[in-house]
Parts: structure tokens; sequence; C-alpha cells
């Protein structure tokens, strides 16, 4: 059922937030992909919405836009009074866009050159007998963990229900389940937008990339003060 209403809370960590509608007793929850007005979404905007009710859990909007505006006037038609406006938050600019996308490409790009450097010091490391195959097989566990880890936290946003802490997610990443996590990010398109995570995760790869490669090079340090 189509509905009107006003978005009164956007929490930009989880993606989510809620609409008040005055056909609706309670506020309706919505997920940042079922929204397609303009960014940053901010409370006070007015929008349209397909209203669901998901068993259990309440009312959802889906395919949520901002309203059309009002038709024009005809000519000859009486002058009534002008509609009140409906306010929203200005579009994005090209050069604010051109920036997002600058920074996510250098994302990419350093994730990628990450990725890179941690494969080839598991293979280093295998050549040269640092890494036994109980190791490997710690690090196969921990990024299928992370996969789950991921699917849930997104499972708990869009669904409902009690969400683990953020940093269970960070220490999957920081014990060598960071590659998992990327490509998790990237396939369920859940938290690239959130600024704060995407720095704390990023910390958390490099963090494990340094101690892979302390951990590679140690013989080298240690015959070199033998």
């Amino acid at each position: 059922m189509k509905k009107q209403g006003t978005i009164v809370h956007w929490d930009a960590e989880r993606a989510s937030g809620f609409i008040r509608s005055p056909d609706t007793a309670a506020e309706v929850y919505f997920h940042l992909r079922d929204y397609e007005g303009p960014h940053p979404i901010a409370p006070g905007t007015a929008v349209v919405y397909e209203e669901i009710v998901v068993g259990g859990k309440g009312p959802r909007a889906l395919s949520i836009k901002l309203p059309p505006p009002p038709p024009l006037r005809e000519a000859g038609a009486p002058i009534g009074p002008a509609p009140e406006p409906v306010l929203a938050p200005a579009a994005t600019s090209k050069a604010q866009r051109w920036r997002e996308e600058r920074a996510q490409r250098r994302q990419t790009q350093i994730a990628l050159g990450l990725l890179g450097g941690w494969l080839l010091l598991w293979l280093i490391g295998i050549g040269s007998g640092r890494f036994p195959w109980v190791v490997l097989t710690g690090v196969v566990l921990v990024n299928i963990a992370t996969v789950f880890l991921y699917w849930r936290d997104q499972h708990v946003m869009t669904e409902g229900g009690a969400p683990w802490p953020l940093e269970l997610l960070h220490a999957a990443a920081a014990l060598g389940g960071w590659p998992a996590a990327w490509l998790a990010q990237h396939s369920l398109r859940h938290r690239l937008d959130d600024k704060r995570f995407q720095q704390t995760f990023v910390a958390c790869a490099v963090f494990n990339v340094t101690a892979l490669l302390a951990w590679v090079a140690w013989p080298l340090f240690a015959g070199g003060g033998a």
C-alpha cells in the first residue's frame, strides 16, 4: 500500500531508520537499500513509499522516494492557495560525487594492494615453512566465520533481531578474516557507506598484514643478529 510520511530517524551506522506516517500508528522501519531519494538522508524529509507488514516485526517501507511535484496550474484556472513547499536535502553536486567516487576507488585500490601483499606473504611463509597446516586451516575457518558474521549483521539490520557487537566484525578482520570481510561488504552491499566502520576495517587489515610481514621476516632479522 502506497503511503506518505516523514523520515523521523536515521542511523548511518546501521544504514536504517524510521518513517512516521499519519496513516500508520507505529513508526515504519526502512533500510538504505530501499531508499531511492537524494543523499545524504536527513530527518524531516517528506517521502512516499510502499508499506508492507513483516510478520511479528511491524511495518516496513519499500521503494522510498520523494513525493512528486504538484501539477502545474492550467491557464485560466482559479488561483488557489499555494501548496506548502516540501523541503528536501540538496542533491549531491557533481564535484561531491566525483570526490566520493575517487575516495571509493582509492579504498578499493588499497584493499586490492593489501590483498596482493597478503597472498604473497602467505606464499612466502608456506614456502619457507613458517606456517604449519594448522595455521592455514585456522585462517580458512576465520574467513568462513567472517562471511557468516557479515551475513548475520545485515540480516539483523534488515529483518530485526539482537545485534552482535561490531567489535566481532573487526576482531575477525584483524585475525586474518579481512579478505572475506571485504568480499562480503561488496557482495552484500553492506556497511560500504559507514565511513567510521570502513576506517576501522582498513586499520584491522593493515594490522593483520603488518603482523604477517613481521612473522615471515622475523628469521631474517634473527639470523642477522646471531
